[in-house]
This record gives C-alpha cells, sequence and structure tokens, in this order.
C-alpha cells in the first residue's frame, strides 16, 4: 500500500508540473524537470512522500528553471519565466521554493552541463565576471567570436561557487587540449627532423660508394 501511495503521489507531483510547463515552458524544458522529479523519487535523502505536492512541484521546476537560467530575459533559446509566476501558479511562497530547490539540487547533485537536466548551449559559455553585483556571462560561437552578452543575477554564494567550478573544469580542459596540440606539434617536428637526418646520411652513404 505504501508503496502505491507513494506511486500515485510522485504522478500527482508529474501532472502539476506538467500543467505548469505546458502553460510556460517547452517540452524540452519539461523533460529536464521530469528526470530531475525521477532522481529525488528514487533518493531517500529527500523522501519525496513527505510533503506538500505543490510545493515538491514547485520546488523542482525551480532547480531546473536556475539552472538554465530560465529566470534571465536574455535566455539564449528565448525562453523566460519569473520566481512570482511559479509562486503564483502553485500558491507557494518563494522562500518555501527556494529551500526545498536548494536541497533537491545538493542531495540530488545536479550541475551545469549536465544534459539529463541543462541546455547543451550553457557548454558554449566561456567567461564569467562580476559586475555591478550581477554576473555577466558571454556565449562563445563555434568560430570563437563573442556575439552574444547573457547577464544573469548571482542568486545565491552556492549558486555562484558552482559556477566558479564549471569555468574552472572547462578552463582546465582547454589548457589540456592546448597541451597535448603542442606535444603533437613536437613530435611532427621531430619526425620530421629525423627523416631529414635520414634522407641525408642516404646521401652522403650513397656519394661514399661512388668512391
Amino acid at each position: 500500500m505504501a508503496i502505491k501511495n507513494n506511486k500515485q503521489k510522485i504522478e500527482t507531483i508529474k501532472k502539476l508540473i506538467e500543467n505548469f510547463c505546458d502553460a510556460n515552458l517547452n517540452k524540452i524544458y519539461k523533460t529536464y524537470i521530469m528526470n530531475l522529479c525521477d532522481a529525488a523519487s528514487r533518493n531517500k535523502s529527500l523522501d519525496i512522500r513527505r510533503g506538500n505536492n505543490e510545493n515538491w512541484a514547485a520546488s523542482l521546476i525551480h532547480a531546473i528553471a536556475s539552472l538554465n537560467f530560465l529566470y534571465d530575459d536574455n535566455n539564449s533559446d528565448g525562453h523566460h519565466m519569473t520566481l512570482d509566476a511559479l509562486c503564483d501558479f502553485f500558491q507557494i511562497n518563494k522562500t518555501t521554493i527556494c529551500n526545498r530547490a536548494k536541497q533537491i539540487t545538493k542531495v540530488c547533485d545536479i550541475r551545469i552541463g549536465q544534459p539529463e537536466y541543462s541546455n547543451s548551449d550553457i557548454m558554449d559559455m566561456t567567461t564569467f565576471f562580476e559586475k555591478h553585483n550581477r554576473l555577466k556571462i558571454h556565449k562563445c560561437t563555434s568560430s570563437g567570436s563573442f556575439d552574444k552578452e547573457i547577464a544573469v543575477e548571482i542568486a545565491s554564494e552556492e549558486e555562484s561557487a558552482e559556477i566558479e567550478r564549471f569555468m574552472a573544469e572547462q578552463k582546465r580542459l582547454e589548457e589540456e587540449k592546448l597541451q597535448q596540440k603542442k606535444a603533437r606539434r613536437l613530435e611532427i617536428n621531430r619526425m620530421i627532423a629525423e627523416k631529414k637526418k635520414a634522407k641525408k646520411r642516404e646521401g652522403a652513404h650513397k656519394q661514399l660508394k661512388l668512391f
């Protein structure tokens, strides 16, 4: 009976999420939220069986919205929502939603760039810098030129730390690729030099045979 009730609760939460997404977000973000709902329902530390259904639904949506910068009206894919609209839809206050969303984010360990939870465009972001208490993100195109700027308000120290970790990892990967290219270039130059030496020795050997 407990298992059946738990499944019914999860289905109810998913229905609430579906209703909100159908009115405010596209299928991609709905999928991200549903994925997180599944992850949260499997996590015993969260115990999704307890608590208000609307609170769970709103908090799961808020966690994904924050991860994908949906509160920024300059969002890269044109999707935008507000926390006020989310609160009004579920009749839940901001503090309740934010606290539960932080718990979900931490326990489920969701991070920027995870394909099951976030838009792949976020992976294109290369430079973060803080200015006037806001965080500006420059989106890099495939050609390497900066052509789009997204302004995102820092919601918490935890989110700021997460962004710093993300950028540090991106920088490490870029430096690793650069070192690999340099090593490969040195190896190619060494091989070319060896071939030249071998050819020179072969030419000198042929000349000696003539004598």
